[in-house]
């Protein structure tokens, strides 16, 4: 069963949403995100693909070389995260 609801996030957290996920699939991301989140099991690293791997290090508190770097590779605006 499925229920909508209205939350508010960042508009980053938005744009991004909307720059790596297909509009048909931001639900279920969105729902595998919080599950994730709420029941945390150890991630096996060679089960997640490059894409992902790079935005989990551009949420991290890396160089800013770093982010520019990983922002040019993935195609997207590295200003919102600096």
């Amino acid at each position: 069963m499925h229920a909508n609801r209205t939350f508010s996030l960042d508009i980053c957290t938005i744009q991004m949403l909307n720059d790596t996920v297909r509009q048909s699939m931001r639900s279920k991301f969105v729902d595998r995100a919080i599950q994730d989140r709420l029941n945390p099991v150890e991630i096996d690293v060679e089960q997640l693909g490059n894409r992902r791997l790079m935005l989990i290090l551009l949420s991290r508190d890396i160089s800013d070389f770093a982010k520019k770097t990983l922002a040019l590779e993935l195609g997207i605006d590295v200003e919102a995260y600096l």
